[in-house]
């Protein structure tokens, strides 16, 4: 703890307003060694009290008025005196909190013990003392503060929880017990599993298993061990939660005939033997869903081996050390069988991790070197020989043990300070040989440890002289406790008579039998107490040796003396001597008497007795059938801790009550729109689960399915008996379903055993569907309302006879036609919603598939769900296309308003589910008014003929196959594309060439049409002069020129031809 400290930084007011403060009287502290135990503290406390009121054991302290202040995760002490809780004596964190005392003697005192240096198991402790007002308001000041300290263990365990919760969490694996086996040997052989189960076949064979196989085989159907079942269910309310010590079931062992003591029994094979193998951090557990209890755990350091079958794959075992009270340790192989060779594979894989991971944990922690020969350990069974009793030779033969010198010393120490009575006396004894205790245990070596200088020259001794040190501290531990019983039955005690202290009783501060507020939270780096180990010659003397009856003549009035000192609330003051209490003692006047007791007197108290001991019986078997009533009222109330839409009326209640006792309600079909009436007007919680075994029984009256279309007729207990291949699935769902409610939250309690029950019996009896994710959450609301076997039958209903399992199928054919139908429905009811889904792109299965396969149970109020399923078990799968439509409805003009894809589908999976009271009677009123079955009809008829359409346009290859044609294509398509574009690029280069040879022909052809047309004009030119000089010549010589011909030659010239002279 800090010192005085004056905080700058200013808390706000209504922070300070909502710590919770106590006000007490602040007694004082102590530092002490990290080796103190339970029974040491009751003298730490007197010693501090001592300290305060007289201030002779040490400095002095005065007891001061403070008020102690629990703001998470501190404690603070602050004066009275100060307002302001920024001024404080010390502070500290809750979680540093290792133990309270609370002394029942003296009920306003109660102190704790508070760890220094958590990390360093040397570091020294402290302990703080506080008085109360008013006995009663201690518990209530350890109660809230155990409660700040778990909520602030819980803060700094979760970075640390959310990396190891996934690997830890899903190590859990459905096995199916065998049978176990008692070897001889740690490590297992090759060929042990197969062995065993060889054997276990063939139990009924009479043969003796010594020559083919030496160890003693035996398959129960239980274990056979006792031990202390541990209920599963931590989820349960205070009243259920059994205090250590209380509630323990033994089970009972097989007992074999002596005629065939290693003969293998066999199984009962009517009990569930599947079990949960959950592999734990540092423990295996093997865990029962039938009973919700832990029938075997086994620590990873005492399991020696694991081993897998060679013929036999699928089972597998592991070899761990049996503890027997009887006789030696014994190790006994247990062995399992799993659904598969790959899960056996995986468990084996498991384990070997788990395994590594726990040797590199413990490695990593530094643990309190703590030996028999170490002094604070002496003191530790000093002190625990001593609490709640009286025996002066307890202390006196512990001095007898010290040297002269140190006896002297705590003599003198002792007489100093002049104790008043023998209880002070006592007190400061103890304090000095804690103060001696603590100075030697710092110099101290403990058994097998040798000094740095002489290791190097003894270092081949070393383990010799380790093991001869262990065997003689043991020696000397039993003699001692051996000797100490014996002089302490006897009487013996002048035998310490040399030691200087008076004679008087020696009696504990704080008896601490009588401790009713220690904490039960493991004491960090204390020692473990263990009971103490009695040999076999103590168990004959204690058998033998009662208590004497008559006190020796140099002890006169010993016994009394010291049944007087006790305290009224202390172990031995209620049973002092039983049995002198029933035998008549010597010297007793009345004794002759009694023994002079007729037959008839004697068949009297027989009788008497047989006839108490019957009345007890049906006592204890009424008691029990009270508490399990109890027990199954509070895990009902449980179950139905969630709020109601609409509060039922009593007339509604009045209605449900007449028709759940009518007379043939199960063989004579009612009224329909009659029920359905009585639905409409609300349904009693606590008879919810009735009321739908009522409505399925209705159902089937009236429609009967074909023999093909019905479930299997298997019986619930018998499909529990197997194992499922879905295992890992539902594991993993477990903790998925409901995670907030309280029948669910705790891993693998009741509520999450009951689960998986139920969904690995679907698995098996619909082996088409198996387990699919959504049907957790529905087996989970029929859970919640019934039990096991109801929610079997009513799942097995709704899966089948509504045919709410074909949405579960591998396909999901009848999931996509579900999502169509409500895509048309809002196309028709709200087109403006629907456009602005295509817009976006948001597809019904983005945000309405969870609510179809978890029919609204995943993410809506668990009230409104309720509702929901009383109109499924009439209506069917109707109710969830009228739900979703009202939904989306009601919140289409904030759909509407979100303009991104991201924020609709948050809005549909965060907002829209948080419906208020309001919305959610508004939604159901809707519902019950809506009829949508004709639409329905329609539209799936429309699905199934687009789905012909387009299957009669060609069949739809698979989709691998597809893929394949289509890479095919796309590489012939890539060739031929780079072909033609090489055609391409060699037609542009002719086109080119074509086009310049075209423009030439065109220059000539217009050259040549220029050349014509100037040809004809000179033709025309040439005939027009020809004409005017045929006017112009006489006819003579027209005549001439007539006679003239014109010949043109084989070149192309004209010729001119005359006439001869």
């Amino acid at each position: 703890p800090r010192p005085v400290t004056f905080r700058t930084e200013a808390l706000h007011d209504e922070k300070e307003k909502s710590d919770k403060r106590f006000a007490l009287t602040y007694i004082g502290w102590s530092l002490l060694d990290r080796r103190t135990t339970l029974p040491m503290l009751p003298w730490l406390v007197a010693e501090i009290r001592r300290r305060c009121e007289k201030g002779d054991c040490g400095p002095v302290m005065q007891p001061r008025e403070v008020h102690l202040v629990l703001c998470p995760p501190f404690i603070r002490c602050v004066p009275t005196t100060s307002n302001n809780s920024s001024v404080f004596i010390f502070e500290h964190k809750a979680q540093l909190i290792s133990r309270f005392i609370h002394n029942s003697n003296d009920l306003t005192y109660f102190a704790y013990l508070l760890r220094g240096q958590p990390d360093n198991p040397e570091s020294e402790m402290s302990c703080h003392v506080f008085k109360a007002c008013d006995p009663n308001q201690v518990p209530e000041v350890i109660s809230n503060i155990r409660q700040v300290s778990k909520t602030a263990l819980k803060e700094d365990a979760k970075p640390k929880q959310e990396t190891d919760e996934a690997f830890y969490n899903s190590q859990k694996f459905e096995v199916l017990y065998c049978g176990k086996v008692t070897v001889g040997y740690k490590k297992a052989p090759s060929t042990l599993v197969d062995d065993c189960i060889d054997k276990f076949r063939h139990s009924g064979s009479q043969s003796s298993l010594r020559g083919a196989f030496p160890e003693s085989i035996q398959e129960d159907s239980g274990f056979e061990e006792p031990q202390e079942f541990r209920t599963r269910c931590s989820s349960m309310v205070g009243s259920l939660q059994r205090k250590p010590g209380e509630g323990i079931v033994m089970v009972s062992t097989r007992r074999r005939h002596a005629s065939a003591p290693n003969h293998v029994q066999p199984s009962d094979a009517d009990k569930n033997r599947t079990m949960l193998f959950q592999v734990g951090r540092f423990e295996v557990n093997l865990i029962s869903p039938d009973s919700k209890t832990v029938v075997l755990e086994k620590n990873f350091k005492d399991i020696s081996s694991c081993c897998q079958g060679i013929k036999h794959t699928d089972h597998f075992g592991f070899i761990c050390r049996h503890h027997s009270e009887s006789g030696p340790s014994q190790y006994v192989c247990y062995i399992f069988q799993c659904a598969s060779e790959s899960l056996v594979d995986e468990v084996m894989l498991t384990l070997k991790q788990a395994f590594s991971t726990a040797a590199a944990l413990q490695s990593n922690k530094t643990q309190i070197q703590l030996c028999e020969a170490c002094p604070m350990h002496d003191l530790h069974k000093l002190c625990e020989r001593i609490e709640g009793r009286s025996s002066k030779l307890s202390i006196q033969k512990y001095l007898s043990q010290l040297t002269d010198n140190e006896q002297a010393e705590i003599f003198e120490r002792v007489q100093r300070l002049k104790p008043a009575s023998d209880q002070e006396e006592n007190e400061l004894v103890i304090l000095h040989l804690r103060q001696l205790c603590e100075t030697k245990q710092k110099s101290h070596l403990h058994i097998g440890e040798a000094p740095q200088v002489r290791a190097r020259e003894n270092g081949a001794a070393t383990g010799s002289r380790f093991k001869l040190d262990i065997f003689k501290n043991k020696a000397r531990s039993s003699l001692t406790s051996s000797l100490e019983n014996i002089f302490a039955r006897v009487g013996l005690s002048l035998f310490f008579k040399h030691v200087s202290f008076s004679a008087t009783a020696l009696s504990s501060p704080f008896p601490a039998r009588t401790l009713s507020g220690c904490s039960s939270d493991s004491f960090s780096g204390g020692l473990p107490l263990s009971p103490r180990r009695v040999s076999w010659r103590q168990k004959i003397f204690l058998r033998v040796a009662s208590p004497m009856n008559k006190p020796s003549a140099s002890m006169p009035h010993t016994d009394d003396a010291e049944n007087r000192e006790l305290l009224p609330l202390s172990p031995r003051a209620s049973s002092l001597d039983p049995l002198g209490q029933l035998l008549p003692q010597a010297g007793d006047p009345g004794s002759e008497k009694k023994s002079k007791r007729t037959a008839a007197d004697y068949r009297a108290l027989w009788k008497t007795a047989i006839h108490q001991q019957i009345l007890l019986l049906r006592m204890e078997k009424e008691n029990q059938r009270l508490e399990a009533s109890r027990d199954e009222l509070h895990i009902r109330k449980m179950k139905l801790n969630y709020q109601e839409v609409s509060e039922c009326s009593k007339d509604a209640q009045a209605l449900w009550e007449r028709k759940l006792t009518a007379p043939g309600r199960t063989t004579v079909p009612q009224d329909k729109e009659e029920m359905y009436r009585a639905l409409c007007q609300g349904v009693p919680k606590s008879r919810r689960g009735e009321v739908w075994l009522l409505l399925s029984h209705q159902h089937r009256l009236r429609h009967r399915l074909p023999p093909r279309q019905l479930a299997l007729d298997t019986h619930y207990h018998d499909l529990l008996k197997q194992l499922t291949a879905q295992q890992h699935a539902i594991l993993v769902d477990l903790g998925r379903t409901f995670p907030t409610h309280q029948y669910f939250s705790a891993q693998l309690g009741a509520g999450q055993l009951s689960l998986y029950n139920l969904l690995k019996a679907y698995s098996l009896l619909d082996t088409e569907v198996g387990y699919c994710q959504g049907i957790s959450f529905v087996a989970g609301v029929l859970l919640l309302h019934m039990s096991e076997e109801q929610a079997f039958d009513m799942l097995k209903f709704l899966m089948y006879d509504l045919g709410i399992r074909r949405q579960y199928r591998p396909d999901m054919v009848s999931l996509q036609i579900q999502m169509y139908q409500l895509t048309r429905l809002l196309h028709d009811y709200h087109r403006e919603l629907y456009n602005h889904f295509e817009e976006h792109e948001i597809c019904p299965s983005l945000y309405a598939a969870p609510w179809f396969l978890t029919l609204f149970a995943s993410q809506f109020p668990l009230g409104f769900v309720s509702r929901i399923f009383d109109f499924v078990f009439v209506e069917g799968t109707e109710v969830i296309f009228k739900v979703a439509l009202c939904l989306l409805g009601s919140h289409e003009g904030e759909i509407v308003e979100c303009d991104s894809f991201e924020s609709i589908v948050d809005y549909l999976k965060t907002t829209l589910p948080a419906l208020s009271h309001t919305q959610m009677e508004q939604t159901i009123a809707k519902v019950m008014e809506m009829d949508i079955s004709k639409q329905l009809q329609a539209y799936e008829v429309e699905y199934h003929v687009l789905q012909d359409e387009m299957l009669e346009s060609g069949p739809l290859p698979d989709d691998s196959e597809r893929l394949d044609k289509l890479e095919k294509t796309n590489a012939q398509l890539k060739k031929q594309n780079m072909e033609l574009l090489e055609k391409l690029q060699a037609a542009r280069q002719k086109i080119q060439t074509l086009e310049t040879s075209m423009e030439n022909f065109l220059s000539r052809e217009s050259k040549m049409k220029h050349m014509i047309r100037s040809l004809e004009q000179e033709r025309a030119a040439y005939q027009r002069t020809i004409e005017r000089m045929r006017s112009c010549l006489p006819p003579d010589a027209l005549t001439d020129v007539e006679m003239t011909q014109i010949k043109t030659g084989p070149n192309g010239k004209a010729k001119t031809a005359a006439k001869k002279p």
